[in-house]
């Protein structure tokens, strides 16, 4: 019995334990939709080929830095479709335990022409309760629409790293925000346009010809995924 009741002690504390390390890491992190989040403190997020859209982040109390893009696909008349995509922007908020927040793009519009521009300068946001705690424009001038879409999705295939980049500047512009210096009062910075995309095209444009016709419809699965 006394050694019974020192292995329910022990279960008990172990238990307590437990819970309070849980408890201390029950930040959640929901995604609204048209979102796709490509970074987080310095780390790319993966997102395969038929891989849905992550909708929820569970994380640790503190700072964090958010990095994402507006992604949303437009089914139009004649069975045509459009895939608008911005590119990355960073967003940097303090997230307290035990609590719940809303990643989110503010001011999407419904309208396809509208939805056109917007994908062009998004503004990335996290929310509570309908109140935007941080919010970061977009500073990228990049077209929407499909081809867009394929050459930025393309650069990933040949080892684009822009979110991740984007993400990691961000967390720099903080450190040397915090250690003072000369530009303390930098923003969380958005992924600035890729300058090998043309080159990266006519690479896309070269493996297409090169395909064969089950491998473009796998192609084309994935560009409107």
């Amino acid at each position: 019995m006394k050694i019974n009741g020192i292995f329910t002690t022990v279960s008990l504390c172990a238990a307590s334990v437990l819970a309070s390390v849980t408890a201390q890491a029950a930040v959640t992190l929901l995604v609204d939709d048209h979102i796709k989040v490509t970074a987080v403190n310095g780390q790319e997020m993966k997102n395969g080929l038929f891989q849905s859209p992550t909708k929820q982040l569970t994380l640790e109390p503190g700072r964090h830095v958010i990095t994402a893009k507006y992604d949303r696909l437009y089914n139009l008349p004649r069975d045509e479709h459009d895939y608008l995509r911005s590119g990355n922007i960073s967003v940097t908020a303090d997230l307290q335990d035990n609590q719940t927040y809303h990643l989110s793009m503010l001011g999407q519009p419904e309208d396809y022409e509208q939805a056109k521009e917007y994908a062009q300068h998004p503004t990335l946001a996290i929310q509570q309760n309908n109140q935007v705690i941080a919010k970061q424009d977009s500073i990228n001038s990049q077209r929407g629409g499909l081809l867009s879409g394929v050459t930025q999705a393309i650069g990933g295939i040949f080892g684009g790293n822009d979110a991740q980049n984007a993400n990691q500047q961000a967390i720099a512009a903080l450190e040397q925000s915090n250690n003072g210096g000369a530009n303390a009062n930098t923003q969380p910075a958005s992924a600035t346009a890729n300058p090998n995309n043309t080159s990266t095209l006519d690479q896309f444009m070269q493996l297409w010809l090169q395909a064969t016709p089950a491998e473009r419809e796998k192609i084309r699965q994935w560009i409107e995924q």
